[in-house]
């Protein structure tokens, strides 16, 4: 199914959407009532540093010395610079996120987002050079429908309120989010991954290096850097939720890098469609969030969706060939 033909794709695909999903969770549950407030920044700029600590204590395990990583590092610089382009496109992405909804509610928010599952497949036909068959674009189309049925309800009573320039910076997150995983895609598995010493964790190095840069200066352009150490913040981020936030998103960090490298950026469009579902589900049952017709048909419109995506094209009769002219 969804081409996952290997136990390690299956096993890559199943975590990817598990720890996405427990993330969800765990962010909601953050913000509920009398959970304690924290800067959102400094919060991703811890995860990105245990991303860098992770991706090096694998290197060192699975690929080489810390040395040896060091000597490939130098060796490879052109690599690492590569990395700065999905570095910003991803912190312009998160920034921008704030910014959005403020001038969107979130069922409006979250319907238009979604949009971007159909710009993926188009840059993923364009870049690779790779047609979608009908069934694929239908698949496509299908998971968008689900996910944007699943917040329709909230899009009928608040309705469309924002200018055209919050629209236009809405389409500019979608645009980052889609280029630095297809960007990223391509880097995994382009000319250079097939280096001596270039592996996946090296890459994931480069990458979470270069976004604890461009995290950090973005913290610093918005004055938060005394509000990010004060000991209120300190201590909200140390609790056990935010903890797990950190520990979750970290990993599930290093499970994308693979997923990218032994997979591509439309099945994970499918994985991130799958999610929406599944913390939808589990929304419901564990913090009693509402869950109406709207909800049931979004998840049966994934579902299908899915299974229409790894459904091959039936091949046309040689008969039926010859008579096309």
């Amino acid at each position: 199914m969804l081409g996952l033909d290997t136990a390690l794709k299956q096993g890559i695909f199943a975590t990817y959407v598990g720890l996405w999903t427990s993330s969800h969770l765990l962010v909601y549950s953050s913000r509920l009532r009398g959970a304690p407030s924290y800067n959102a920044t400094s919060v991703v700029l811890l995860t990105e540093t245990v991303k860098l600590g992770l991706a090096t204590a694998m290197y060192v395990v699975y690929d080489g010395s810390f040395a040896e990583m060091l000597k490939v590092s130098r060796r490879e610089v052109h690599v690492l610079v590569k990395y700065a382009i999905p570095a910003v496109l991803y912190a312009l992405y998160n920034n921008l996120l704030f910014v959005n909804l403020a001038a969107f509610d979130p069922g409006t928010y979250n319907v238009l987002i979604q949009l971007k599952i159909a710009l993926t497949g188009v840059l993923y036909q364009v870049l690779f050079s790779k047609r979608l068959n009908r069934n694929q674009w239908s698949a496509i189309l299908l998971i968008t429908l689900g996910c944007m049925c699943k917040e329709s309800g909230k899009v009928t009573k608040f309705g469309f309120q924002a200018n055209l320039s919050s629209w236009f910076l809405l389409l500019v997150q979608m645009l980052c989010s889609v280029l630095a995983g297809v960007y990223n895609e391509v880097l995994l598995k382009g000319s250079d991954s097939g280096k001596s010493g270039v592996t996946t964790n090296l890459q994931n190095v480069f990458m979470y290096l270069q976004s604890i840069l461009v995290n950090g200066v973005v913290l610093a352009w918005k004055g938060e850097l005394a509000a990010a150490a004060s000991p209120d913040n300190l201590r909200a981020v140390a609790s056990p939720r935010v903890l797990g936030i950190i520990g979750i998103m970290s990993t599930v960090g290093l499970v994308t890098g693979f997923f990218l490298k032994h997979l591509d950026s439309v099945r994970k469009a499918v994985a991130s469609a799958l999610e929406v579902v599944f913390t939808m589900l589990l929304g419901f049952l564990l913090f009693g969030a509402p869950l109406g017709l709207g909800g049931a048909l979004s998840a049966l419109l994934v579902s299908v969706g899915v299974a229409l995506y790894s459904r091959p094209v039936p091949s046309r009769q040689p008969e039926e060939e010859l008579k096309v002219v």
